[in-house]
């Protein structure tokens, strides 16, 4: 207990120095620079959204001249890219924080496999019509707000989507990668309810979801779940996650009218070990629900009422 004690106070001295403008400015630059040449490079990005929609139907879902949503586009917009290349009418690329670093996002362009980008792509646009694309974005050099807007990409940030909509028009596709897990939990049924409400007659959705502790994913996957709920502080919800499992998770999705979802993976995490006490705020049915990692979950709207089961 008084180990756990001293973490939550470490923490909150961290929150005060985290909070300051100096240090969100420093923070942004260096991590959107190693992301650019990591996790978040372009040909990266290419790969998992072909997986994603090879998953859900590549006909069916494919992206050209829709109107997409991204939730969480983070500091590098390269999922929105990917969008733009795979002929989007027009994306709006949205975070609750202001985190875009235009500098770093040609870095994430030129960092990358052409031909991976062109290979996982081809599925869903025509080749050539991609490669024409590509170039347009590795001449481009200088990725401001305006010339994302040239593109159709529309960076929208503040926003928080549990309390509005960055447009009026009805949205094709939405989509999120590690996004979900970090909004507070009570604010996890409003935003999807307002998202639900954004979709076209023909809107779809995709969203991976991690449900390990983020303050230590390779050693202690599983240790925010000793914390007591009153102590489980909104801004620990956003930063190491919200702690919602994969059957609440399904409880909420179900929840929502007029969006028809299911879970199309699901993996677990065998090697963390679980705390010996887990608190009585955190829901759960089996040490497997506990264990889960990751979901992807699909959805598209459906116009029909749900039937109870």
């Amino acid at each position: 207990m008084k180990n756990l004690v001293k973490n939550l106070l470490d923490e909150r001295t961290k929150s005060i120095i985290r909070s300051s403008d100096l240090y969100q400015a420093l923070h942004n630059k260096m991590h959107s620079s190693k992301l650019a040449v990591a996790g978040k490079r372009l040909d990266i990005c290419a790969n998992e959204v072909a997986i994603y929609l090879l998953l859900v139907g590549k006909e069916k879902y494919a992206l050209r001249d829709k109107i997409c949503l991204e939730i969480g586009s983070g500091w590098l917009l390269t999922h929105s890219l990917v969008f733009y290349l795979l002929g989007a009418k027009k994306v709006y690329a949205t975070d609750i924080y202001p985190l875009l670093q235009p500098d770093n996002i040609f870095k994430a362009v030129c960092k990358s496999v052409d031909w991976s980008i062109l290979d996982s792509l081809s599925t869903f646009e025509d080749r050539e019509i991609l490669h024409l694309r590509l170039n347009k974005l590795l001449s481009l050099k200088n990725f401001s707000v305006e010339a994302l807007q040239d593109l159709g990409i529309e960076y929208v940030a503040p926003i928080d989507l549990s309390q509005q909509l960055p447009s009026k028009e009805k949205i094709d596709f939405v989509f999120s990668k590690s996004v979900l897990e970090h909004v507070p939990v009570d604010d996890v049924f409003p935003l999807l309810e307002n998202i639900v409400s954004s979709l076209s007659e023909k809107g779809f959705m995709f969203h991976l979801i991690h449900l390990e502790d983020h303050k230590n994913l390779s050693e202690r996957p599983f240790d925010f779940f000793v914390y007591q709920q009153e102590a489980y502080s909104r801004e620990l919800q956003s930063r190491w996650g919200n702690r919602i499992r994969r059957s609440q998770w399904k409880q909420i999705f179900s929840n929502l009218k007029h969006l028809d979802s299911k879970f199309v993976f699901e993996w677990s995490c065998q090697h963390g070990e679980l705390p010996e006490k887990i608190d009585s705020s955190v829901q759960y049915i089996d040490e497997e629900d506990l264990r889960i990692s990751h979901i992807g979950v699909f959805g598209e709207f459906t116009s029909l009422p749900k039937v109870k089961s």
